[in-house]
């Protein structure tokens, strides 16, 4: 079978295609992993961010409660000392200031007797609450602190106890900030301020920016929030580790796409399916041979030969094809085609030459029953074609069992339809059979034509099969006369019927039909009207 070179290009794409697919569909699937991977893994620690303000802020609210239950002197060592009880049994608690409005007296550790008055707060909220970032003041010098005050007490908070994780991500940063002033108060070593403020406005809740990965979270109790961020190295990272799992996947299912890509693609062009398709599409065609009479020099018949053409030649030869079709009991369907084709082709033109006939290849399954029969009789009524003018042909090794053939070709010869042994010479049939079966013409194989002008001794096989057909009054028919030199050998041993390229090649129907009206052998006007001669 011929294959143009689109069809070549469209196959390898489609493997390309196959191959490509699921591996490109696992990185894809591995990309969307690792990104939400690397969200879940960012709102993780957002949630424990966030939690571990939460418990930092209830340390906050538990030291100032426990704080303002003291009933003595204020500033005083007692006072001092009741106060670093208080912090010594918190764990995110630096130290406890007494203040008076902005004015801060007193610590766990610093006493000032005139107070210290601290600059405007960060954050108030009426009556008694303020808040200061990052701070530096003589209670704790050097160090800048974030100071929560409610009443008359002050805690005091390392920015770090808010928000200090455990993690084994070294990229991983982050920020947290209260979304009443979107000041930070709680900064991870590794974070730029600036840049986190500048992003903390950011609507989505996962992005890239800069070559890091960004999420943010809010709490759903306090007005605050997180901006949690690493590295596209741990994005990466996750990107790995999902390829290491779905890229063998999608490489198993190329495999197993491939091989039911390429059983499909030879079901869909096994013989039997292209030829199912080829008469689905009525894409094959019948070429019509003309039959000779030599002795009268004029077109008597035709032979209708099934083709099957392609695009740069024949899709397959009948040679291949018919035996096939037989094998995979489709030789019904392409009979009754054939048929369907002729009457289509020609039916009209029969029925204006009624001296001309066609000769229908059949199978040999065909003569098991008497269906075609009918079949062809409708065709006959409905083209006004008369019965003589529709030959029937079957090979020689088509009667191998005479019992079973014998009832049907009498049913054919009796409805008017003459039958024709072809290809004979090649097969199976002796006087006997040939006897048996009743026939009307036997055609003499071409193979036995084409030795019938040489030197050697073959020729006897074709002067024996002449003298057996005379016998028994048969008609005959050389196939495959190709030479002057045949015709005049087939002639002077009373041959009247020949049929080759000599004469002319198969032909389509209206090139035959052409070559008819242009003939100046056939269909002379002084010519009687005969009717279908053999």
């Amino acid at each position: 079978m011929n294959h143009s070179a689109p069809h070549k290009a469209l196959r390898i794409f489609g493997i390309v295609l196959v191959i490509l697919l699921p591996v490109l569909l696992a990185l894809w699937f591995a990309q969307i992993r690792a990104k939400a991977e690397t969200a879940d893994q960012l709102r993780l620690f957002s949630r424990l961010a966030l939690q571990k303000t939460e418990m930092v802020i209830r340390e906050a609210d538990e030291a100032r409660d426990k704080a303002r239950l003291y009933q003595g002197a204020i500033c005083s060592p007692q006072h001092q000392q009741y106060l670093l009880g208080i912090v010594r049994g918190l764990l995110y608690i630096d130290d406890l200031i007494y203040a008076n409005g902005t004015h801060f007296f007193c610590s766990t550790s610093v006493r000032r007797q005139t107070g210290w008055q601290i600059p405007a707060a960060t954050y108030t909220k009426k009556p008694d609450i303020a808040i200061y970032y990052y701070r530096e003041t003589p209670f704790y010098p050097g160090y800048a602190m974030n100071y929560m005050q409610r009443g008359n007490y002050v805690v005091v908070v390392n920015p770090l106890s808010y928000s200090a994780l455990i993690t084994s991500d070294r990229d991983l940063a982050w920020g947290v900030f209260d979304t009443k002033t979107h000041q930070f108060f709680s900064v991870s070593k590794n974070a730029d301020p600036d840049e986190l403020h500048r992003l903390i406005r950011a609507e989505a809740s996962l992005f890239h920016q800069d070559g890091r990965v960004y999420t943010i979270a809010h709490s759903t109790v306090r007005p605050i929030a997180v901006i949690m961020s690493t590295s596209r190295v741990s994005y990466y990272q996750n990107f790995y580790n999902q390829v290491t799992l779905t890229l063998p996947l999608g490489l198993i299912c190329s495999v197993l796409l491939l091989l039911v890509w390429s059983r499909t693609r030879q079901q869909y062009h096994s013989p039997r399916k292209m030829l199912q398709r080829a008469l689905n599409r009525r894409q094959l065609c019948l070429h019509y041979q003309p039959v000779i009479d030599i002795k009268n020099n004029r077109c008597v018949g035709t032979e209708a030969l099934l083709r099957w053409p392609g695009f740069d030649g024949p899709v397959m030869s009948p040679a291949e094809f018919i035996p096939m079709a037989e094998n995979e009991g489709m030789i019904a369907q392409v009979t009754d085609y054939v048929i369907d084709e002729v009457f289509s082709d020609l039916g009209e033109f029969l029925a204006r030459q009624p001296h001309l006939y066609v000769a229908i290849n059949l199978s040999a399954s065909d003569f098991h029953s008497a269906r075609l029969i009918e079949h062809i009789n409708k065709k006959i009524q409905r083209y006004a074609v008369k019965a003589e003018q529709i030959k029937i042909e079957v090979t020689e090794r088509g009667f191998i069992d005479v019992a079973k053939t014998t009832p049907v070709i009498q049913a054919f010869r009796d409805a008017g339809y003459e039958i024709a042994i072809d290809d004979f010479g090649t097969g199976y049939s002796n006087l006997h059979n040939l006897h048996a079966l009743n026939v009307d013409v036997l055609k003499i194989d071409k193979s036995f034509v084409d030795m019938l002008t040489s030197n050697t001794t073959s020729h006897l096989i074709a002067e024996h099969i002449i003298q057996m057909a005379n016998s028994l009054h048969l008609k005959i028919v050389a196939e495959g006369v190709e030479t002057a030199e045949q015709v005049a050998w087939l002639q002077q041993r009373g041959v009247q019927y020949c049929q080759g390229w000599h004469f002319a090649k198969a032909m389509p129907p209206q090139e035959f039909m052409l070559w008819l009206a242009n003939e100046r052998t056939c269909l002379s006007p002084y010519q009687p009207r005969y009717q279908a001669e053999i």
